[in-house]
């Protein structure tokens, strides 16, 4: 029998500023943020609280920006059910748009949400339209691309409901690999960031099997393949963790829920695993798609990996 395996796609959307326009230095957070705004407005009932609704099961906003926890999970006692979307913003750097240029940002769908793609499609077009940055500027999504960015798709049902949410198979991994950190990698150990000395295989490892268990458990139910961490932790004890290209990169955001500017700092740059890696070969494939530690909805914990 096929072990289930969880569905992921990633989009590609190039988007047109219709004035001036200014991103930040990580446009993630500014991005999730008019997402979640459109997807509140397109919701059924009210969400004062920010907490599911009575309608969860098949609100827009529940399902993809205040995903429900699962009762009793022991994966996840202390942290919030991660959602199902990573956005990923533009790697350049601060952006400054003049009226007709256009920017673009990768756009991963996970397991349940794939099957709300055109209300996802609809929201980002009424966030764009809504208006992005602190001057609230009108923005148009002028195409949508496959996950190869070659194949322009249009937001027709019969044409999304095509694409394809199989990832192309894991490459071997034998005793060394190499992680390209393109957004900031935020890990944390006993309630601390981890800096660039301090970062083991270990925590990197489970973090994203870690991860990578809750999301299955939570798209796929009974049928969710489990990891044995036991087993994982023992194996990953065994790898060893060189990051001398790593640094740290500060960057805030202004939290509209807390009141407050948030510092989000993380790590940038590479890492060369070495060790047997054969047991890892999968997640680390499937981590480029899905992200690694915190805030990994707005793009953080971003890596290809190289072997």
């Amino acid at each position: 029998m096929t072990q289930a395996t969880l569905s992921l796609t990633r989009l590609h959307l190039t988007v047109r500023a219709e004035g001036p326009l200014q991103l930040p230095p990580y446009a993630g957070s500014m991005l999730r943020g008019a997402f979640g705004h459109a997807l509140l407005a397109l919701s059924p009932l009210p969400h004062t609280d920010g907490k599911p609704c009575a309608l969860h099961a098949s609100c827009p906003y529940c399902q993809l920006f205040a995903a429900p926890p699962l009762p009793g999970h022991s994966l996840q006692k202390f942290s919030h059910m991660p959602q199902p979307y990573v956005i990923e913003p533009p790697t350049a750097g601060a952006l400054r748009l003049q009226a007709g240029q256009t920017f673009g940002f990768g756009l991963v769908l996970i397991g349940k949400a794939l099957g709300l793609l055109p209300i996802v499609l609809q929201a980002w077009q009424r966030a764009l339209r809504t208006g992005l940055g602190p001057q609230h500027t009108p923005c148009t999504l002028v195409a949508i691309y496959d996950g190869n960015g070659t194949q322009r798709l249009s937001d027709k049902r019969e044409q999304l409901s095509n694409l394809s949410t199989t990832l192309p198979p894991a490459p071997a991994l034998g005793t060394q690999a190499t992680l390209h950190f393109c957004t900031p990698l935020r890990l944390q150990v006993q309630g601390k960031p981890v800096r660039a000395g301090q970062l083991t295989a270990r925590d990197l490892l489970i973090a994203l099997a870690r991860r990578s268990q809750l999301l299955c458990d939570v798209h796929l139910g009974a049928a969710a393949p489990q990891h044995d961490f036991a087993a994982l932790s023992t194996q990953a004890a065994g790898i060893t963790l060189q990051g001398e290209g790593l640094r740290w990169f500060d960057w805030g955001r202004y939290s509209q829920r807390q009141q407050q500017e948030m510092q989000l700092g993380g790590l940038l740059g590479s890492v060369q695993l070495q060790g047997d890696l054969a047991p890892f070969a999968q997640l680390l494939h499937q981590g480029q798609w899905l992200h690694v530690g915190k805030n990994a909805t707005m793009g953080l914990g971003g890596y290809r990996l190289a072997v």
